[in-house]
């Protein structure tokens, strides 16, 4: 007779073999997903010089007339007092921003001396030719990328370092991600949100301005509001207002923020004193030497122009832009169906100071579009007044000056990079700024093509917006996991980047082989009504949200 231990031994041995087997393919395949999980991202300083070193290559490249401005307001602040600077109209491109930025040109100005002393004649000395010199384009271009570099990217490696990474994410990955590898995401997701924002480079390293340096004076103040240094915070924000004044958006999420979180306690009065003369010392040492010299008026005018009308040349892809396309198709339709040539045409873009008028719907005066941007920021100031945190705080900044672009007065396209890098910043630590930032950011840098209209720039801001969008949802993915944050509306960005293209095409191409060159504003106004559309429903979403935050300390975004 065989005995049990000879007969059931090889079973069990062979059943033991299978469950060794097994549990080794498991742990294998949990350590596949554990490397790919804590693999990380490239250094911050490392993405910093590599995106540095493609903004050098783009010096060549187009430049439009803002180059000039940006050299005009030079050559007034170099050669002309400052006494009289706002009255100065020696060019067509007067000075029209705050103090501050004046004295940045003239800053500017005292190297430029010696580089190239042709950039500080005006456009009456025959020097045109010269201003186009290489000497005189390196040096320009070098001044927006040394500024960017020194503000904007030091400030997105600060925000970084001080932004709490205790936020729970909806995400199954994202949880299970150690937390230094988790950190590591999120700083490179932030640095890539702001130094690598596909939309800023297009706009200051092609187009040409200095939006990379005030926006590194709001990262700093959003990063020291993060840390609790809260007058800090309202120091960098009031040098901000008298950099650009039309960061003037988030300045009643900076009241609440800063009277709830910081003037309360025994000492209240004494901490809103304190904000107050800090604020007050900024703006009047920005402006009290103006005023004292008789330039007050001047500068008013200069700063706010509300003569220029509702919208700019351009429209910006806001509400408005949805509210003339809608007066176009209901002065077509009375035409039609009434028959009455003699109906006025609307007057809504063609650059000209005081011409916009709609044919149909109301006109919109500036002290109506700052009612409706008050209304639309109600939701949020009222959430924040009753639950003041710094992340609630940090996605308030965002949706005021998102509010501002929607329905501000005269908006240009290129403001869609105020709410932009904020809800960049956010989306490193949010699922739903995440959901939020995807949809947002594939709009608006689309939105910005029509400011590159040559041939050589096509090909390059296709592929710029594509990849650059692709990296960085890459590391977002780092810090959210893969699924994105739609559910079975996964397939949207995509989407998104497929309509886009095609109507890329039709504006480059096929407008002009069909229609030859009648029509000439079809293109513009199928390419800002259909971003418009897409960041409305977004506006919509993020509406709906601050309505139900109004009510709960704690949400999934906050």
């Amino acid at each position: 007779k065989l005995s049990f231990s000879s007969t059931a031994w090889p079973i069990l041995a062979t059943l033991r073999r299978n469950e060794t087997n097994t549990a080794t393919s498991e742990a294998f395949a949990r350590n596949q997903r554990h490397e790919s999980i804590e693999m990380r991202p490239p250094g911050c300083g490392i993405l910093t010089l590599a995106l540095l070193a493609i903004k050098c290559l783009l010096g060549p490249a187009y430049r439009s007339t803002d180059y000039h401005v940006h050299r005009s307001w030079m050559a007034i602040t170099h050669t002309a007092p400052w006494e009289t600077w706002y009255r100065d109209n020696r060019t067509q491109w007067t000075l029209d921003y705050p103090p501050f930025f004046a004295w940045w040109e003239r800053i500017r100005a005292i190297p430029a001396a010696w580089i190239e002393p042709n950039l500080l004649k005006l456009e009456g000395d025959g020097m045109e030719d010269v201003h186009e010199s290489r000497k005189a384009i390196a040096y320009q271009r070098g001044t927006v990328m040394i500024a960017e570099t020194l503000v904007l990217a030091s400030g997105a490696w600060y925000f970084a370092k001080v932004l709490p990474s205790g936020g729970k994410s909806s995400s199954r990955t994202y949880n299970r991600t150690p937390s230094k590898v988790r950190t590591d995401w999120t700083q490179v997701s932030i640095a890539m949100g702001l130094v690598g924002n596909a939309g800023l480079i297009l706009v200051d390293h092609i187009h040409f301005q200095f939006n990379g340096m005030l926006l590194g004076v709001l990262v700093w103040s959003l990063a020291f509001a993060q840390c609790g240094k809260n007058v800090l915070s309202a120091i960098c924000f009031a040098v901000l207002l008298q950099l650009k004044h039309l960061f003037a958006y988030a300045a009643p999420i900076y009241f609440v923020f800063l009277l709830r979180r910081q003037c309360k306690g025994k000492y209240a009065l004494q901490r809103f004193s304190m904000l107050v003369a800090a604020v007050s010392s900024v703006t009047l040492a920005s402006v009290g030497p103006f005023l004292w010299a008789g330039q007050g008026k001047a500068m008013l005018d200069r700063l706010f122009p509300f003569g220029r009308g509702l919208m700019h040349a351009y429209w910006a892809p806001n509400f408005w832009a949805l509210y003339a396309s809608t007066d176009k198709v209901c002065t077509f339709v009375v035409k039609k169906l009434w028959r009455s040539p003699a109906m006025r045409e609307g007057h809504l873009a063609r650059g000209l100071v005081g011409v916009q008028e709609f044919a149909v719907l109301p006109n919109i005066t500036p002290g109506t579009s700052g009612s409706i941007v008050l209304l639309a920021m109600l939701p949020c100031l009222i959430s924040l007044w009753r639950f003041p945190t710094r992340r609630r705080f940090l996605a308030a900044v965002g949706y005021s000056y998102f509010c501002g672009f929607m329905f501000g007065y005269h908006v240009h396209e290129k403001a869609v990079l105020h709410f932009l890098v904020v809800y960049a910043m956010h989306a490193a630590t949010s699922i739903w700024s995440y959901g939020q930032f995807l949809l947002m950011s594939k709009a608006s840098y689309y939105s910005l093509m029509p400011l590159f209209f040559t041939a050589a720039e096509a090909p390059i801001k296709v592929l710029f917006v594509e990849v650059l969008h692709f990296l960085h949802l890459w590391f977002l993915q780092g810090c959210h996991g893969k699924t994105l944050p739609f559910g079975p509306w996964n397939g949207i960005v995509p989407t998104l980047s497929v309509v886009f293209g095609l109507l890329q095409a039709y504006i480059g191409m096929l407008h002009k082989l069909v229609f030859g060159e009648k029509m000439p504003f079809v293109p513009l106004m199928l390419q800002s009504t259909m971003s418009s559309l897409v960041l409305f429903v977004v506006w919509l979403r993020e509406l709906a949200h601050w309505m139900r935050g109004m009510s709960a300390s704690t949400i999934q975004v906050f």
